[in-house]
């Protein structure tokens, strides 16, 4: 089913602020993305946003850089 993109967001920003205290920090990210995967409508620029996050997940970045990313693309989303 699908969500609206601020019912995601707001599911989204959720994770984003436990990050650091997740016991698995990189599945909770992903997470993240899913959640904004499955709403929408998004921009054409916003979906590029989500996916370059997606893409930069896949390179398993540093745990301490996640929650970063991941709140910064959320205020770019909002």
């Amino acid at each position: 089913m699908s969500v609206t993109r601020f019912e995601a967001l707001a599911e989204a920003k959720a994770l984003a602020r436990t990050l650091g205290s997740a016991p698995d920090p990189l599945k909770q990210a992903r997470a993240v993305v899913a959640v904004l995967t499955r709403s929408g409508p998004w921009s054409a620029a916003d979906e590029g946003r989500i996916l370059a996050l997606a893409g930069w997940l896949a390179t398993r970045p540093p745990p301490m850089a996640l929650k970063p990313r991941c709140q910064q693309l959320l205020k770019e989303l909002a």
